[in-house]
């Protein structure tokens, strides 16, 4: 009679043992301005939560309202980006791949990937997921882009000026691409 327990237990334990795939998808910087619209350099200036029912009944999106600079352009950027999920308690409504409250609190500055999804109510400008927003901090009197590891579009932490030359460069690739041509080719 022991040994079928015995033999349950070391079966459970070995179930817990299998890693399991992640739901949230790492993505490279290539990647990951491939399927937005902007990546833009940002002071997170309000932040809010709201209820509806778009994609699915009884969600909760957030809201960032966000000034800065485009990081593919240049052009000023004032506009609000929104991502599935809240970390206000009253809410009670979390997601895996929403930003962390670290990265999308108020009053920091963070670099935002986003797409405009003409879909959406008000056809909003959703982030990309845990990988869309990366928060800036001081570092060695400058500031540095935090990087979220192997994978992601920003692995490990770089100075804003490098990330900013790395989204020129990666820009003018994809645009480059979508032309039919690869940088440096002569015509």
């Amino acid at each position: 009679m022991r040994f079928p327990k015995i033999a349950a237990a070391a079966l459970g334990a070995a179930v817990l043992a299998v890693p399991v795939a992640a739901a949230v998808k790492a993505m490279t910087l290539k990647e990951l301005m491939g399927i937005t619209t902007d990546t833009a350099l940002v002071h997170i200036v309000d932040k809010t939560t709201f209820h509806s029912d778009w994609p699915m009944s009884g969600v909760v999106w957030t809201k960032l309202t966000v000034q800065g600079e485009s990081l593919r352009t240049g052009e000023p950027v004032t506009t609000s980006v929104y991502f599935l999920g809240s970390h206000d308690p009253r809410d009670d409504y979390g997601t895996s791949e929403m930003p962390s409250l670290q990265d999308t609190r108020v009053g920091a500055d963070a670099v935002v990937f986003f797409k405009h999804d003409a879909d959406s109510p008000g056809q909003m400008n959703t982030v990309g997921g845990l990988a869309g927003v990366y928060r800036v901090e001081q570092g060695f009197g400058e500031p540095v882009v935090i990087g979220k590891g192997e994978g992601f579009a920003f692995a490990s932490n770089i100075k804003v000026t490098d990330a900013r030359a790395l989204v020129l460069k990666t820009n003018a690739e994809l645009l480059a691409e979508q032309a039919g041509s690869q940088p440096g080719d002569k015509k």
